[in-house]
Protein backbone atom coordinates (compact mmCIF):
# COMPACT_ATOMS: atom_id res chain seq x y z
CA UNK A 1 0.00 0.00 0.00
CA UNK A 2 1.43 3.36 -1.04
CA UNK A 3 1.94 6.12 1.52
CA UNK A 4 0.65 9.61 0.66
CA UNK A 5 3.34 12.11 -0.15
CA UNK A 6 3.33 15.00 2.31
CA UNK A 7 6.62 16.69 1.44
CA UNK A 8 6.55 20.37 0.65
CA UNK A 9 8.42 21.74 -2.34
CA UNK A 10 10.95 24.36 -1.38
CA UNK A 11 9.92 26.81 -4.08
CA UNK A 12 6.52 26.85 -5.74
CA UNK A 13 4.54 29.65 -7.31
CA UNK A 14 0.97 30.60 -6.55
CA UNK A 15 -0.17 28.98 -9.79
CA UNK A 16 1.30 25.63 -8.77
CA UNK A 17 -0.34 25.27 -5.34
CA UNK A 18 -2.84 22.57 -6.27
CA UNK A 19 -0.63 20.71 -8.69
CA UNK A 20 1.81 17.90 -8.13
CA UNK A 21 1.27 15.28 -5.46
CA UNK A 22 -1.42 17.09 -3.46
CA UNK A 23 -4.22 14.71 -2.45
CA UNK A 24 -7.24 16.13 -0.63
CA UNK A 25 -8.20 12.69 0.70
CA UNK A 26 -5.44 12.96 3.31
CA UNK A 27 -5.28 15.45 6.12
CA UNK A 28 -2.27 17.76 6.61
CA UNK A 29 0.63 16.33 8.63
CA UNK A 30 -0.44 12.80 7.84
CA UNK A 31 1.19 10.42 10.35
CA UNK A 32 2.26 13.52 12.26
CA UNK A 33 0.83 15.74 14.96
CA UNK A 34 -2.92 16.54 14.89
CA UNK A 35 -4.16 19.51 12.91
CA UNK A 36 -5.24 22.48 15.04
CA UNK A 37 -8.44 23.91 13.56
CA UNK A 38 -9.44 27.40 14.71
CA UNK A 39 -13.20 27.98 14.51
CA UNK A 40 -15.23 31.19 14.24
CA UNK A 41 -19.02 31.49 14.09
CA UNK A 42 -20.86 34.66 13.16
CA UNK A 43 -24.65 34.62 13.39
CA UNK A 44 -26.11 36.79 10.67
CA UNK A 45 -29.79 36.46 11.57
CA UNK A 46 -32.30 34.59 13.71
CA UNK A 47 -35.27 33.41 11.71
CA UNK A 48 -37.42 31.72 14.30
CA UNK A 49 -37.46 30.07 17.68
CA UNK A 50 -40.18 27.61 18.60
CA UNK A 51 -41.13 26.67 22.15
CA UNK A 52 -42.87 23.47 21.17
CA UNK A 53 -39.95 22.09 19.18
CA UNK A 54 -37.34 23.60 21.51
CA UNK A 55 -35.26 24.65 18.51
CA UNK A 56 -34.21 27.75 16.61
CA UNK A 57 -33.24 28.58 13.04
CA UNK A 58 -30.24 30.78 12.28
CA UNK A 59 -28.24 31.90 9.29
CA UNK A 60 -24.56 31.92 10.15
CA UNK A 61 -21.06 32.14 8.72
CA UNK A 62 -18.85 29.23 9.79
CA UNK A 63 -15.18 30.09 9.39
CA UNK A 64 -12.35 27.62 9.98
CA UNK A 65 -8.61 28.13 9.76
CA UNK A 66 -5.77 25.62 9.76
CA UNK A 67 -2.28 25.16 8.37
CA UNK A 68 -1.61 22.78 5.49
CA UNK A 69 2.16 22.64 4.73
CA UNK A 70 1.43 21.05 1.37
CA UNK A 71 -0.09 24.33 0.20
CA UNK A 72 2.91 26.57 0.97
CA UNK A 73 4.14 28.72 -1.89
CA UNK A 74 6.39 31.69 -2.52
CA UNK A 75 5.10 34.97 -3.80
CA UNK A 76 7.03 38.22 -3.91
CA UNK A 77 3.88 40.29 -3.54
CA UNK A 78 2.60 38.14 -0.66
CA UNK A 79 -0.72 37.64 -2.40
CA UNK A 80 -3.33 35.17 -1.24
CA UNK A 81 -5.00 32.57 -3.40
CA UNK A 82 -8.81 32.87 -3.30
CA UNK A 83 -11.02 30.02 -4.45
CA UNK A 84 -14.79 29.92 -4.96
CA UNK A 85 -17.33 27.17 -5.61
CA UNK A 86 -15.67 24.41 -7.63
CA UNK A 87 -12.14 25.41 -6.63
CA UNK A 88 -12.95 24.81 -2.97
CA UNK A 89 -13.59 21.14 -3.66
CA UNK A 90 -9.92 20.69 -4.62
CA UNK A 91 -8.67 21.35 -1.09
CA UNK A 92 -8.90 19.25 2.07
CA UNK A 93 -11.44 20.76 4.50
CA UNK A 94 -12.01 19.63 8.08
CA UNK A 95 -15.32 17.73 8.24
CA UNK A 96 -17.21 19.60 10.94
CA UNK A 97 -20.83 18.87 11.71
CA UNK A 98 -23.54 19.92 14.18
CA UNK A 99 -24.76 16.99 16.29
CA UNK A 100 -27.88 18.95 17.30
CA UNK A 101 -28.85 19.82 13.74
CA UNK A 102 -32.43 19.12 12.68
CA UNK A 103 -32.20 20.52 9.16
CA UNK A 104 -29.94 22.79 7.17
CA UNK A 105 -29.14 24.14 3.74
CA UNK A 106 -26.31 25.91 1.97
CA UNK A 107 -27.00 29.16 0.13
CA UNK A 108 -26.40 29.05 -3.61
CA UNK A 109 -27.52 32.48 -4.84
CA UNK A 110 -25.99 33.58 -7.08
CA UNK A 111 -23.26 31.02 -6.54
CA UNK A 112 -22.44 28.79 -3.60
CA UNK A 113 -21.78 31.05 -0.62
CA UNK A 114 -18.40 29.56 0.17
CA UNK A 115 -14.93 31.09 0.18
CA UNK A 116 -11.45 29.62 0.62
CA UNK A 117 -8.20 31.56 0.93
CA UNK A 118 -4.71 30.10 0.89
CA UNK A 119 -1.81 32.14 2.31
CA UNK A 120 1.84 31.74 1.34
CA UNK A 121 2.72 30.03 4.65
CA UNK A 122 0.10 27.34 4.01
CA UNK A 123 -2.59 28.85 6.23
CA UNK A 124 -6.05 28.05 4.88
CA UNK A 125 -9.17 30.07 5.70
CA UNK A 126 -12.54 28.54 4.80
CA UNK A 127 -15.84 30.41 5.15
CA UNK A 128 -19.34 29.12 4.38
CA UNK A 129 -22.79 30.60 4.81
CA UNK A 130 -25.78 28.39 5.52
CA UNK A 131 -29.08 28.24 7.36
CA UNK A 132 -29.53 25.61 10.02
CA UNK A 133 -32.19 24.56 12.51
CA UNK A 134 -30.72 23.47 15.82
CA UNK A 135 -32.06 22.15 19.06
CA UNK A 136 -31.45 24.21 22.19
CA UNK A 137 -27.96 22.80 22.67
CA UNK A 138 -25.49 23.67 19.88
CA UNK A 139 -22.22 21.79 19.41
CA UNK A 140 -19.56 21.61 16.72
CA UNK A 141 -17.89 18.27 16.26
CA UNK A 142 -15.36 16.60 14.01
CA UNK A 143 -15.40 13.17 12.41
CA UNK A 144 -11.67 12.84 13.12
CA UNK A 145 -10.39 11.70 16.50
CA UNK A 146 -8.25 13.98 18.67
CA UNK A 147 -5.19 12.16 17.34
CA UNK A 148 -5.85 13.74 13.93
CA UNK A 149 -7.72 16.98 14.62
CA UNK A 150 -8.27 19.33 17.55
CA UNK A 151 -10.86 22.11 17.54
CA UNK A 152 -10.39 25.45 19.25
CA UNK A 153 -12.22 28.76 19.25
CA UNK A 154 -10.41 31.73 17.76
CA UNK A 155 -8.35 33.35 20.56
CA UNK A 156 -8.92 36.87 21.82
CA UNK A 157 -7.27 39.48 19.63
CA UNK A 158 -7.46 37.27 16.56
CA UNK A 159 -8.75 38.74 13.32
CA UNK A 160 -11.38 36.02 13.47
CA UNK A 161 -14.06 36.59 16.09
CA UNK A 162 -14.67 33.41 18.06
CA UNK A 163 -18.44 33.78 18.29
CA UNK A 164 -20.17 36.90 17.05
CA UNK A 165 -23.68 38.10 16.40
CA UNK A 166 -24.75 40.82 14.01
CA UNK A 167 -25.78 44.03 15.77
CA UNK A 168 -29.46 44.81 15.91
CA UNK A 169 -30.53 41.19 15.62
CA UNK A 170 -33.91 40.42 17.20
CA UNK A 171 -36.74 37.91 17.42
CA UNK A 172 -40.49 38.52 17.70
CA UNK A 173 -40.77 37.07 21.23
CA UNK A 174 -37.17 37.12 22.44
CA UNK A 175 -34.43 39.62 23.11
CA UNK A 176 -30.83 38.65 22.38
CA UNK A 177 -28.51 38.99 25.37
CA UNK A 178 -25.12 37.54 24.58
CA UNK A 179 -23.20 34.77 22.85
CA UNK A 180 -20.36 33.16 24.78
CA UNK A 181 -18.02 30.46 23.46
CA UNK A 182 -16.68 27.80 25.80
CA UNK A 183 -12.92 27.99 25.23
CA UNK A 184 -12.09 24.81 27.08
CA UNK A 185 -11.01 22.02 24.76
CA UNK A 186 -13.51 19.25 25.26
CA UNK A 187 -13.66 15.74 23.90
CA UNK A 188 -16.43 13.22 23.57
CA UNK A 189 -15.70 9.59 24.10
CA UNK A 190 -17.21 7.06 21.72
CA UNK A 191 -16.42 3.47 20.90
CA UNK A 192 -14.68 4.66 17.73
CA UNK A 193 -12.42 7.10 19.60
CA UNK A 194 -12.20 10.47 21.31
CA UNK A 195 -13.57 13.35 19.26
CA UNK A 196 -12.97 17.07 19.75
CA UNK A 197 -15.95 19.37 19.92
CA UNK A 198 -16.78 22.98 20.75
CA UNK A 199 -19.76 24.52 22.51
CA UNK A 200 -21.19 28.02 22.63
CA UNK A 201 -24.01 29.54 24.66
CA UNK A 202 -26.59 31.83 23.07
CA UNK A 203 -28.59 33.68 25.71
CA UNK A 204 -32.10 34.80 24.74
CA UNK A 205 -34.54 36.54 27.06
CA UNK A 206 -38.25 36.38 26.46
CA UNK A 207 -39.86 39.76 25.96
CA UNK A 208 -42.01 39.63 29.07
CA UNK A 209 -44.10 42.65 28.11
CA UNK A 210 -45.54 40.86 25.07
CA UNK A 211 -45.95 37.60 26.98
CA UNK A 212 -47.77 39.33 29.84
CA UNK A 213 -50.11 41.20 27.51
CA UNK A 214 -51.00 38.10 25.46
CA UNK A 215 -51.28 35.49 28.24
CA UNK A 216 -51.39 36.96 31.74
CA UNK A 217 -53.67 39.96 31.24
CA UNK A 218 -56.58 38.05 29.60
CA UNK A 219 -56.59 35.41 32.34
CA UNK A 220 -56.49 38.14 35.00
CA UNK A 221 -59.55 39.81 33.49
CA UNK A 222 -61.38 36.48 33.35
CA UNK A 223 -60.82 35.94 37.07
CA UNK A 224 -62.07 39.45 37.87
CA UNK A 225 -65.08 38.86 35.62
CA UNK A 226 -66.07 35.80 37.65
CA UNK A 227 -66.27 37.99 40.77
CA UNK A 228 -69.12 40.02 39.28
CA UNK A 229 -71.42 37.12 40.10
CA UNK A 230 -71.16 38.07 43.80
CA UNK A 231 -73.19 41.22 43.05
CA UNK A 232 -75.95 39.39 41.17
CA UNK A 233 -79.11 38.43 43.06
CA UNK A 234 -78.88 34.77 44.17
CA UNK A 235 -82.39 34.22 42.82
CA UNK A 236 -81.15 35.09 39.30
CA UNK A 237 -79.79 31.61 38.70
CA UNK A 238 -79.39 31.79 34.87
CA UNK A 239 -77.40 35.03 35.08
CA UNK A 240 -74.99 33.84 37.76
CA UNK A 241 -74.46 30.37 36.35
CA UNK A 242 -73.93 31.58 32.78
CA UNK A 243 -71.44 34.24 33.92
CA UNK A 244 -69.26 31.89 35.97
CA UNK A 245 -69.47 29.03 33.47
CA UNK A 246 -68.50 31.35 30.60
CA UNK A 247 -65.48 32.54 32.57
CA UNK A 248 -64.52 28.95 33.41
CA UNK A 249 -64.79 27.68 29.83
CA UNK A 250 -62.95 30.71 28.46
CA UNK A 251 -60.10 30.15 30.88
CA UNK A 252 -59.89 26.46 29.96
CA UNK A 253 -59.74 27.38 26.28
CA UNK A 254 -56.95 29.84 26.94
CA UNK A 255 -55.03 27.22 28.93
CA UNK A 256 -55.26 24.79 26.02
CA UNK A 257 -54.05 27.46 23.62
CA UNK A 258 -51.06 28.30 25.80
CA UNK A 259 -50.15 24.65 26.28
CA UNK A 260 -50.20 24.15 22.51
CA UNK A 261 -47.42 26.73 22.13
CA UNK A 262 -45.32 25.57 25.08
CA UNK A 263 -42.72 22.78 25.09
CA UNK A 264 -43.74 19.48 26.62
CA UNK A 265 -41.38 19.35 29.57
CA UNK A 266 -41.57 17.45 32.83
CA UNK A 267 -40.96 20.40 35.15
CA UNK A 268 -43.53 22.99 36.17
CA UNK A 269 -43.51 26.28 34.27
CA UNK A 270 -44.38 29.71 35.65
CA UNK A 271 -47.34 30.06 33.31
CA UNK A 272 -48.65 26.70 34.55
CA UNK A 273 -48.73 27.98 38.12
CA UNK A 274 -50.51 31.18 37.09
CA UNK A 275 -53.15 29.50 34.94
CA UNK A 276 -53.79 26.80 37.55
CA UNK A 277 -54.38 29.36 40.29
CA UNK A 278 -56.68 31.40 38.02
CA UNK A 279 -58.65 28.24 37.29
CA UNK A 280 -58.96 27.52 41.01
CA UNK A 281 -60.32 31.04 41.68
CA UNK A 282 -62.91 30.81 38.91
CA UNK A 283 -63.96 27.34 40.04
CA UNK A 284 -64.18 28.62 43.63
CA UNK A 285 -66.61 31.31 42.43
CA UNK A 286 -68.76 28.55 40.97
CA UNK A 287 -68.60 26.58 44.22
CA UNK A 288 -69.51 29.75 46.14
CA UNK A 289 -72.69 30.13 44.14
CA UNK A 290 -73.51 26.45 44.65
CA UNK A 291 -73.28 27.05 48.41
CA UNK A 292 -75.39 30.21 48.15
CA UNK A 293 -78.01 28.42 46.09
CA UNK A 294 -78.13 25.48 48.49
CA UNK A 295 -78.58 27.74 51.51
CA UNK A 296 -81.28 29.75 49.70
CA UNK A 297 -83.10 26.52 48.90
CA UNK A 298 -82.93 25.38 52.51
CA UNK A 299 -84.22 28.73 53.72
CA UNK A 300 -87.19 28.53 51.36
CA UNK A 301 -87.97 24.99 52.51
CA UNK A 302 -87.65 26.04 56.13
CA UNK A 303 -89.91 29.02 55.54
CA UNK A 304 -92.57 26.76 54.05
CA UNK A 305 -92.29 24.41 57.03
CA UNK A 306 -92.66 27.31 59.43
CA UNK A 307 -95.71 28.53 57.57
CA UNK A 308 -97.25 25.10 57.74
CA UNK A 309 -96.40 24.88 61.44
CA UNK A 310 -98.07 28.21 62.14
CA UNK A 311 -101.17 27.08 60.29
CA UNK A 312 -101.20 23.84 62.27
CA UNK A 313 -100.75 25.80 65.50
CA UNK A 314 -103.72 28.00 64.66
CA UNK A 315 -105.85 24.94 63.98
CA UNK A 316 -104.81 23.37 67.28
CA UNK A 317 -105.54 26.59 69.19
CA UNK A 318 -108.96 26.87 67.59
CA UNK A 319 -109.68 23.28 68.44
CA UNK A 320 -108.63 23.80 72.04
CA UNK A 321 -110.80 26.89 72.33
CA UNK A 322 -113.79 24.95 71.08
CA UNK A 323 -113.09 22.23 73.59
CA UNK A 324 -112.98 24.75 76.40
CA UNK A 325 -116.35 26.10 75.48
CA UNK A 326 -117.97 22.65 75.42
CA UNK A 327 -116.39 21.17 78.50
CA UNK A 328 -118.36 20.40 81.62
CA UNK A 329 -118.12 22.57 84.68
CA UNK A 330 -115.86 20.06 86.43
CA UNK A 331 -113.03 21.63 84.22
CA UNK A 332 -110.91 18.62 83.29
CA UNK A 333 -109.10 20.67 80.63
CA UNK A 334 -105.61 21.51 81.78
CA UNK A 335 -102.80 23.57 80.37
CA UNK A 336 -100.51 20.52 80.45
CA UNK A 337 -102.17 19.27 77.29
CA UNK A 338 -100.51 22.11 75.34
CA UNK A 339 -97.03 21.41 76.57
CA UNK A 340 -96.07 18.52 74.33
CA UNK A 341 -97.62 20.10 71.23
CA UNK A 342 -95.83 23.36 71.83
CA UNK A 343 -92.53 21.53 72.32
CA UNK A 344 -92.95 19.71 69.01
CA UNK A 345 -93.79 22.93 67.21
CA UNK A 346 -90.83 24.69 68.80
CA UNK A 347 -88.50 21.93 67.66
CA UNK A 348 -89.70 22.36 64.09
CA UNK A 349 -88.92 26.05 64.28
CA UNK A 350 -85.23 25.31 64.91
CA UNK A 351 -82.99 26.87 62.21
CA UNK A 352 -81.15 23.93 60.65
CA UNK A 353 -78.55 26.14 58.95
CA UNK A 354 -77.84 28.48 61.81
CA UNK A 355 -77.41 32.16 61.19
CA UNK A 356 -75.78 31.91 57.72
CA UNK A 357 -77.57 33.82 54.99
CA UNK A 358 -76.85 33.96 51.19
CA UNK A 359 -76.30 37.69 51.33
CA UNK A 360 -73.61 37.27 53.97
CA UNK A 361 -71.73 34.71 51.86
CA UNK A 362 -71.76 37.03 48.84
CA UNK A 363 -70.68 39.97 50.99
CA UNK A 364 -67.68 38.18 52.44
CA UNK A 365 -66.78 36.68 49.06
CA UNK A 366 -66.55 40.19 47.57
CA UNK A 367 -63.79 40.87 50.11
CA UNK A 368 -62.09 37.48 50.51
CA UNK A 369 -61.64 36.61 46.81
CA UNK A 370 -59.84 39.84 45.77
CA UNK A 371 -57.67 39.82 48.91
CA UNK A 372 -56.64 36.18 48.37
CA UNK A 373 -55.85 36.82 44.70
CA UNK A 374 -53.86 39.92 45.62
CA UNK A 375 -51.80 37.94 48.12
CA UNK A 376 -51.04 35.38 45.44
CA UNK A 377 -49.89 38.12 43.07
CA UNK A 378 -47.66 39.64 45.73
CA UNK A 379 -45.90 36.29 46.08
CA UNK A 380 -45.96 35.27 42.41
CA UNK A 381 -44.74 38.33 40.54
CA UNK A 382 -41.56 39.10 42.54
CA UNK A 383 -40.62 35.44 42.30
CA UNK A 384 -41.34 35.27 38.56
CA UNK A 385 -39.62 38.55 37.62
CA UNK A 386 -36.59 37.70 39.76
CA UNK A 387 -36.31 34.31 38.08
CA UNK A 388 -36.45 35.59 34.47
CA UNK A 389 -33.96 38.37 35.24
Amino acid sequence: MSTPVTSTPSKRGIDEVLTGNYDKKYRPNMHGPPVIVTVSVHINSFHSSTDTGMDYTVTLFLRTRWVDPRLEYTDDRNETLTLHSDGVNEVWIPPLYFPDEKSGQFHKLTTENVLLRIYPDGTVLHSARFTITLSCMMHLELSYTTGDLILQWAPDGDNLEAFGVREGISLPQFRFNEATPDRSRTTRNFTTGNFSYLTATISLQRQKELFIMSNYLPSLLIVVLSWFSFWINPNSEPARVSLVMTALLTLCTQMNGIQATMPRVAHLKAIDVWMSVCLVFVFAALVEYAAVNYISLQIRKQSRRKQQSFEMLNIIENTENNKVKHTSEDGRTSSASKGPDSAVIGFQFRDVIGHVRPGQIDYYSRIAFPIAFMVFNIIYWPTYLCWID
